[in-house]
């Protein structure tokens, strides 16, 4: 698939028999006026979705879709599917986005009337042209790519994690739960990868490196370690995030040895470092630091929306899974899976649906927020 860049141009005899066939859309109100490539198809004529750029929208794609961040929303396209998302907004065109010639396209509807009925403000169709007002004419901007999500199950094969009052396997209900949080994100445009999908033990220090080769160098990725937490006093009730720092309570330093005693089960078969990876995992970078706070907020926040434990706040302490994660990474501790009554709704597929959804429109939130990060604007 050739990659989508800024589709705006005049209609070309060399776009071949079905872009012939095709009238592009006028657009009148920047500081030129233009035409939007179009494509026919069997069921109408399309726009290419790239021409949104020309707005100011911010575009991602993938073989899945097209995700545009565009005057204060997000616009979120899946290839053969009718439906697209407009913030918490599901909106049903009359045929679906697809792909005609490596493009990515829409149907006409999207431009002629859903952009004039969203932001009647800025954009009107009268006579066969899209009338634009108060938008200055953008430069084509390079496609970063999809934003991207590690999830990391916590525990995993021997490594049981721990056993609730109620049988409950840690290992068993942070999978499942992971599978929830992944498929919500999904929904919301992101590419997302686990460190694993079946019950199999990974070593802690992998975790974070396979986070580091999904990255691949883009700056739009975060990594989120999922887990359950445990103490002795069964009353303890709640849930808590954590990023990489020094722990300065006892109950952050109880937290993080519970986590890291996984690596007992490991027998040595964790990749070796190389040294520059050592220096980088030694460093505290600052930026990823206040980044990883940020997004615990956001989870923080998310949670008690649908949690009726006690909100125990946003935590630090060293925990090896987060170690050499070259991105905002953070642990959650949905629950205590050693208190009866929270153990049972952790191990409830409609309270882990709820906990998901609320754990990706957290990460959504952070990634409009944070656009600045990965702009560097």
């Amino acid at each position: 698939m050739r990659r989508l860049i800024g589709a705006v141009a005049l209609l070309s005899g060399a776009a071949g028999a079905l872009q012939a066939q095709a009238t592009g859309l006028r657009v009148e109100g920047l500081a030129a006026s233009t035409v939007i490539d179009a494509a026919a198809t069997p069921a109408g004529t399309r726009y290419a979705a790239s021409s949104l750029a020309l707005f100011g929208a911010t575009l991602e794609t993938s073989a899945d879709g097209l995700r545009a961040v565009m005057l204060g929303d997000t616009l979120v396209f899946r290839t053969g599917s009718p439906f697209f998302t407009a913030g918490r907004d599901v909106v049903k065109l009359t045929d679906v986005a697809m792909l005609v010639e490596g493009r990515f396209v829409l149907p006409a509807q999207f431009f002629v009337e859903w952009l004039p009925g969203r932001w009647p403000a800025h954009f009107a169709f009268r006579e066969g042209t899209l009338r634009v007002t108060g938008l200055e004419a953008q430069p084509a901007r390079p496609v970063p790519g999809p934003r991207l999500v590690v999830l990391d199950p916590g525990h995993g094969g021997r490594d049981s994690g721990r056993i609730g009052p109620t049988r409950l396997h840690e290992k068993d209900a942070t999978l499942q739960l992971t599978r929830r949080v992944r498929d919500a994100l999904a929904s919301h445009g992101f590419e997302v990868h686990l460190t694993r999908t079946s019950d199999t033990l990974i070593a802690l220090a992998d975790r974070p490196r396979l986070a580091n080769r999904w990255k691949a160098g883009r700056p739009a990725a975060v990594f989120l370690s999922i887990h359950m937490n445990s103490t002795t006093n069964t009353s303890a009730r709640g849930f808590e995030t954590f990023f990489l720092s020094e722990a300065r309570t006892d109950d952050e330093r109880r937290v993080a040895e519970m986590e890291n005693a996984a690596t007992a089960f490991e027998d040595g078969q964790s990749v070796a470092h190389s040294e520059e990876e050592n220096i980088l995992n030694g460093l505290r970078n600052d930026f990823y630091v206040r980044a990883s706070n940020d997004l615990a907020d956001e989870i923080q926040r998310a949670l008690g929306r649908v949690h009726d434990g006690p909100d125990r706040g946003v935590k630090r302490a060293g925990f090896r899974v987060l170690v050499g994660a070259l991105m905002p990474a953070v642990l959650v501790e949905v629950g205590f899976i050693s208190n009866p009554q929270e153990a049972r709704r952790l191990g409830d597929a409609a309270f882990q649906a709820s906990v998901a959804d609320a754990i990706a429109n957290a990460v959504d939130s952070f990634f409009r927020t944070h656009e600045h990060l990965w702009t560097g604007s």
